[in-house]
């Protein structure tokens, strides 16, 4: 039996369509406009109408409808599928890029949106001025700028997901996304420190803020995730056996909203050895956090956290990224994102002869595939080195 409800000018008609193999009852849907001209009698009689043809086609196996909107699909698509499944950094992501999809596409009908349309949208986010953050010349003018490929290419996935979606549910035949042409995006090798750089930026790192002489520090020793950094809680740490447990995540997820959230997989719990260096730098950073609740009194928030704000509020991820440019520019070391210091620690891992075992459970990747893909170039250097020290071996 077909059922119908108004959802803002239109009708969503269903029909249950039985049970899936865990129980989970299955719908098809269709909408239905009225006429503005309508009286609300004709509307009433016409909605009974739709409902059995809307039925009558379930049951021939014809229900196909694309005359929803793509902007109310999309929304359909984040309450009943996106919000239940994905985290929440994710979903206000998706939500970011869904403001300027919609505008580009929400008008137009699941049915009516072909390839061309989508490579308009993505041509349109090329074109400079489309990105809001500002560049500057040399000479201090500002550049206006369209959207990375990168970005680009992001928008282009959450289209072709949610249109995954409504074939998968019917609604539509095909996902016009499948044969659309988003940029390709250049690659790019990752950059990091090598062995002289790090030691030089720990050095430098004395003459810094503790808090964040401590953060740079552990990045670089243990190569853990910033988030994972920003979750850490002093139970996390056994100075006794000298070792580290990675178990939460804290992001930030817009709007001055902060979470912690289990890693991804069971591989991103794990529990580190910490070196001598690490365990006495924590013991001077426990006393010196020690010293600031004192100094802040019963203003301090016991949260357990190991970086905190000035209250001891969870430290925002966003307040350790925007500080590191302005320290590597303050004493000329090169320019490098927060993130690559994980990758310099798998690169000098790697070079010091660690097993890529060991560098792959310590980074937290959940298959030691993942961590042979990203760094390549360091293992083909390992590769060089082993072929010369076997030369040498059997070399008389």
């Amino acid at each position: 039996m077909a059922t119908a409800r108004l959802r803002g000018k239109s009708y969503e008609i269903r029909v249950f369509c039985g049970l899936d193999e865990k129980g989970k009852r299955l719908y098809k849907y269709t909408h239905w406009t009225p006429d503005a001209n309508m009286t609300p009698k004709q509307v009433e009689k016409e909605v009974e109408r739709q409902k059995i043809l809307f039925e009558n086609r379930v049951k021939k196996g014809e229900a196909v409808d694309g005359n929803v909107r793509f902007r109310d699909f999309a929304q359909r698509w984040m309450t009943e599928y996106a919000e239940p499944k994905l985290a929440p950094k994710t979903i206000a992501r998706y939500k970011g890029l869904l403001s300027r999809i919609n505008i580009a596409i929400g008008h137009l009908k699941l049915s009516d949106i072909r390839p061309m349309h989508l490579n308009a949208f993505y041509k349109n986010l090329a074109e400079p001025g489309v990105c809001k953050r500002n560049r500057y010349d040399e000479e201090g003018n500002v550049i206006h700028m369209g959207l990375s490929p990168k970005s680009i290419l992001e928008h282009h996935r959450l289209i072709s997901k949610i249109l995954n979606t409504a074939v998968r549910w019917e609604l539509i035949n095909n996902n016009a996304a499948h044969r659309a042409d988003p940029p390709s995006v250049p690659y790019q090798e990752r950059k990091c420190l090598d062995v002289e750089e790090v030691k030089r930026m720990l050095f430098l790192l004395h003459g810094e803020p503790m808090q964040y002489r401590v953060m740079i520090t552990l990045l670089v020793y243990t190569g853990m995730r910033r988030g994972e950094l920003c979750g850490l809680e002093w139970r996390d740490i056994d100075f006794e056996n000298s070792t580290l447990t990675i178990s939460r995540s804290s992001q930030y997820i817009g709007n001055k909203q902060l979470i912690t959230k289990d890693p991804k997989t069971k591989a991103g719990i794990r529990k580190l050895s910490m070196s001598a260096t690490i365990s006495a730098l924590l013991s001077d950073y426990q006393r010196w956090q020690e010293k600031e609740k004192e100094t802040v009194g019963d203003q301090w928030i016991e949260t357990g956290r190991l970086f905190t704000q000035w209250n001891g509020k969870p430290i925002y991820p966003d307040t350790l990224t925007a500080w590191f440019p302005d320290f590597l520019k303050r004493h000329g070391l090169p320019k490098v994102t927060l993130h690559s210091l994980r990758h310099s620690n798998a690169t000098l891992m790697i070079a010091e002869g660690t097993d890529i075992r060991t560098v792959s459970n310590r980074l937290g990747h959940a298959q030691t595939s993942t961590t042979l893909n990203i760094y390549t170039h360091a293992l083909k250097s390992r590769d060089r080195e082993a072929a010369e020290m076997l030369d040498m071996a059997l070399n008389f």
